[in-house]
């Protein structure tokens, strides 16, 4: 009788529960919807806008409808997904319980009201087929967000179906705001008049059914229409209104806001320089104009497109958004992905199949530098220090974005390089356009993949294990503990810590670490211990923490930082251990530059002063330190501490009068960085002069092939810059 009840219940109860209850537990199987927070929260509130909507027009179907069976069926069906995590997350760990309850309210008691009312109002309209225009009007409203992104610049989006996506997966931090709050206030006040409305009277409805299913229309109409307005979309209207500067040349438009004119310039002709690059590698050249939006800060760009820490390109837009604190690693990549609208294929204008290696291997390719580093040189250093992708993985399904993002980007680059060389460039493009590897190429991947195996195998980067550690021991998003909770947390301490407010700071610190040990918490603490003259509580801190992250990066940042611990506390014996040990070990080379120059700065018994010096008089003893010779370690420091002092320019190279030798990798290092800041401030000269001392230590550089792109580019600006900003339109839109 149970089951006979079970399989032929017409009012679904059953078969929904049980659906949700199969499906929820296979959420808590992968990762971030095993969490209770936002992913559960989206997955099934998209879940309940259908179900409740189909649990709705069952019981419609009744001779006498009963809206108390109705609430008591959503109830329950509410309440499964919510037990399924709760326990699950008893048995394993919660991240927030407030964090979850709050996303699962918000979001998945919205959708069910949601679902509700269509199911309402598609029984206004019809009884035979309203099923089907149930699902017709949800693929409607699931559609929208995709149209939204597709011809706006945004890639965040708000929905009824799931409450919001926040825009990519690199900005880990969320956390339930007022505006998401807002937007499903009002989901919820429009579904539950039209619920109420029903109801009250349904024959005063029926009458006027025309009018109200026309009142529905024009206000989700006129919400749609404003939603730019009210903050839950961006169009580009929007967007040129807020970066109203334009400089303009023949195939390129920058759009900036708050950035200065010299700045502004500076990356349009570096736009221009990577078009022709780009345009030469490629043999192809965009047949639209390109815009590059370029938001003050990650803040800013956040809000108005919704990807603070990841800048985009938008190939079928011709379009791409950027940060003017991060163009410096990324204008070229997102230019090349621009470049390859041209032989992209669908709407999207992209590779195939949405192959994500194929697409950010393409850039990365062109690229073909990270961290100064070529990528070729880093792919080498992973595959020999156990750091190794199998690339026809890589190039398959959804791979690419399951492990570390680092290794994913570097051999998708490298492999695309590597085919490049060895078929050409048309070959590789036809590939990208169709992703049918074996019949472009007339090999197999398996083949040609032991082919590139084999040219990575270095034996000389066999023992630089640190190295690469320190490149690519980190997790990717989807293998953290808890990363919406510590990302948010994140983000609200150190605003404490910044406001002084170490009280509260330390509080959201420790409530990290008892979930999950974590690098950034860990460094915050101990800047609490130091504020506080706590010297011996941050030591023993990291002491005994830093060597539980062991073969990530965080494991020699976190004993670079004891090292200047220990010196805070008098105690050099140490100090000076950790400083030698880091040079020993190489694990990346701007940590033994600065290393030495620690030790630099204790032979002259000031490391403790600078150590406790405000960046003013941080600059101003490095100055003194190479009074007598140039102490090449300290040049990187100090071009870092003259952009954020905004040191005259002419003032700061005054102090590199003398003979500038090169003769090993720190001087190579240093003159290739003057080389950089020198391009930046227009000395195009010097920026030659100097990126071509850079190239005179070959000798295991492994920046050279950077250097040489540093070379080529100030070549191309002394040569071509002035005639190339003459030829620009500056203008600001009102």
């Amino acid at each position: 009788m149970f089951f006979k009840k079970y399989l032929y219940d017409r009012n679904g109860l059953w078969i929904y529960g049980s659906v949700l209850i199969v499906l929820n537990i296979l959420l808590t199987q992968f990762p971030l919807t095993n969490t209770f927070g936002y992913e559960f929260a989206a997955v099934n509130g998209l879940l309940f806008v259908v179900i409740a909507g189909l649990q709705t027009l069952s019981l419609l179907k009744k001779s006498e409808f009963v809206i108390e069976k109705l609430i008591k069926n959503l109830f329950i069906l509410f309440v499964i997904p919510f037990l399924i995590i709760i326990v699950y997350s008893l048995l394993t760990m919660f991240c927030s319980f407030w964090d979850g309850l709050i996303f699962y309210i918000l979001i998945a008691g919205t959708s069910i009201l949601f679902g509700t009312a269509i199911a309402f109002i598609v029984n206004l309209i019809t009884r035979r087929f309203n099923r089907v225009l149930f699902f017709l009007i949800i693929l409607f409203t699931a559609l929208i967000p995709i149209l939204e992104i597709y011809f706006n610049p945004q890639v965040y989006f708000y929905s009824p179906l799931i409450g919001f996506f926040p825009g990519n997966i690199y900005d880990e931090g969320l956390s339930a705001d007022w505006k998401l709050a807002f937007h499903q206030l009002i989901v919820a006040v429009f579904s539950i008049s039209i619920i109420f409305l029903y109801l009250k009277n349904t024959s005063i409805i029926l009458k006027y059914k025309k009018y109200i299913i026309a009142s529905i229309i024009i206000t989700a109409t006129l919400f749609q229409l404003f939603s730019s307005s009210i903050g839950y979309s961006t169009t580009f209207s929007k967007l040129n209104s807020v970066l109203n500067k334009q400089i303009e040349s023949e195939f390129l438009i920058l759009h900036y806001d708050d950035i200065d004119s010299t700045e502004a310039k500076f990356i349009a002709l570096n736009q221009q320089y990577y078009f022709n690059e780009l345009q030469v590698q490629l043999e192809t050249k965009p047949s639209k104009k390109i815009n590059v939006y370029l938001f003050n800060n990650r803040e800013q760009k956040k809000i108005l497109f919704g990807a603070g820490n990841a800048d985009v390109a938008k190939p079928w837009q011709y379009s791409i958004y950027i940060s003017a604190d991060s163009w410096q690693n990324t204008l070229k990549h997102e230019l090349a992905h621009i470049f390859t609208a041209e032989f992209g294929s669908g709407i999207f204008k992209i590779a195939s199949g949405f192959n994500a290696a194929l697409i950010e291997g393409m850039a990365e390719s062109q690229d073909g530098i990270s961290d100064d580093i070529s990528i070729e040189h880093l792919t080498k250093l992973a595959y020999n220090n156990g750091y190794v992708v199998n690339v026809k993985s890589l190039f398959t399904g959804l791979s690419f974005f399951k492990g570390n993002s680092a290794l994913a980007y570097i051999y998708s680059g490298t492999f695309i390089e590597f085919l490049i060389n060895k078929y050409g460039i048309e070959k590789v493009k036809q590939f990208y356009g169709n992703g049918d590897f074996e019949n472009v190429f007339n090999n197999k991947i398996e083949t040609v993949q032991k082919d590139f195996e084999q040219s990575l195998i270095d034996e000389d980067l066999s023992d630089s294990k640190p190295m690469a550690d320190y490149y690519f021991g980190r997790l990717s998003i989807i293998q953290k503990i808890c990363p919406r909770f510590v990302g948010d947390r994140l983000r609200k301490a150190y605003q404490y810590l910044a406001e002084n407010n170490l009280d509260e700071a330390e509080n959201l610190f420790k409530e990290i670490n008892s979930k999950t040990l974590n690098y950034s918490a860990l460094i915050g603490l101990s800047e609490i211990y130091i504020r506080q003259n706590k010297f011996q509580l941050a030591i023993d801190l990291l002491s005994k923490n830093w060597k539980k992250f062991e073969h990530t990066p965080y494991y020699s940042n976190l004993y670079f930082r004891l090292g200047d611990i220990y010196s805070l506390s008098n105690d050099d014996t140490n100090s000076e251990l950790c400083y030698k040990t880091l040079i020993d070990e190489n694990p990346n080379f701007n940590l033994v530059l600065l290393s030495n120059l620690r030790l630099s700065l204790m032979e002259k018994n000031i490391l403790k002063d600078y150590l406790n010096a405000d960046d003013s008089t941080k600059y101003n003893l490095l100055r003194q330190l190479k009074n007598s010779s140039y102490n090449f370690s300290s040049i990187p420091v100090l071009i870092s501490l003259s952009n954020e002092l905004k040191i005259n320019y002419t003032n700061f190279i005054k102090g590199f009068n003398k003979t500038f030798i090169v003769d090993n990798l720190e001087s190579s290092y240093a003159a290739f960085k003057l080389s950089e800041y020198m391009l930046e401030n227009g000395d195009y000269i010097n920026a030659r002069k100097y990126a071509a001392l850079s190239l005179r230590f070959k000798d295991r550089n492994i920046f050279y092939y950077a250097m040489q792109q540093q070379f080529k580019k100030s070549d191309w600006f002394y040569k071509n810059a002035d005639q190339v900003l003459n030829s620009f339109t500056i203008l600001t839109i009102e």
